[in-house]
């Protein structure tokens, strides 16, 4: 059971980090009882802004550029992390082998760095490269001032390097987030959410539901 002291803290951060985000332009209005949101199905979903990241493929993108027309999980990372962040690789390494061959071309694992002042591009290659990961894993580096919108929005305000959350989030076709994971979720429950989403839509470029089901 969470003490009240921590839920008032934890209430305290999340307060700021939903202040943050009003004062960057154009970023969407967020509900506070959707960034509180521990896991599950996030009702309703939630658009994602469009904070420009370098991927590990060398393109410049927005997350909601990223993301659009694919499934995705998310999750945060830095490549200098040697307690969590090697177990949330092998989660998504295992990901990968669950996805079934036909959904691999629309969905897609994403891991963004929240240290962009030492994650360079070569570190993110390397650290993908070490846990073999594929072509639809791919890592991002967002720029420093965009790191307290990122853990507000996808690590619930946890904004140390050290206590940062080890949770998946799901994004839907729409950029939207649909669904976050308890801490170091199974590879198995990643897996059937992201088929799930998929299950719901129809291939690219064609009408498809903006929510994970209904």
């Amino acid at each position: 059971m969470i003490r009240n002291g921590t839920t008032s803290t934890r209430r305290r951060i999340l307060g700021q980090a939903f202040a943050s985000l009003a004062t960057i332009s154009g970023f969407p209005s967020l509900g506070q009882e959707q960034l509180e949101a521990q896991h599950g199905r996030i009702i309703p979903p939630m658009n994602v802004p469009a904070i420009p990241m370098l991927c590990s493929n060398g393109s410049l993108q927005t997350l909601t550029a990223l993301t659009r027309g694919k499934a995705t999980a998310v999750q945060l990372m830095f490549s200098q992390c040697t307690t969590t962040c090697p177990i949330q690789a092998a989660i998504f390494q295992q990901v990968q082998k669950l996805l079934p061959e036909s959904a691999r071309h629309r969905a897609q694992l994403l891991s963004i760095s929240i240290d962009p002042a030492n994650d360079t591009l070569p570190r993110i290659r390397e650290w993908l490269h070490h846990f073999e990961a594929g072509s639809e894993w791919i890592g991002a580096i967002p720029g420093s001032k965009y790191i307290p919108v990122i853990q507000s929005l996808l690590g619930r305000g946890r904004n140390s390097l050290e206590d940062h959350t080890t949770q998946v989030q799901v994004l839907n076709q729409h950029s939207q987030l649909v669904w976050r994971s308890t801490e170091l979720p199974s590879a198995e429950s990643v897996s059937a959410v992201l088929s799930r989403i998929l299950s719901l839509a129809p291939e690219p470029n064609h009408s498809a539901q903006p929510n994970l089901g209904g």
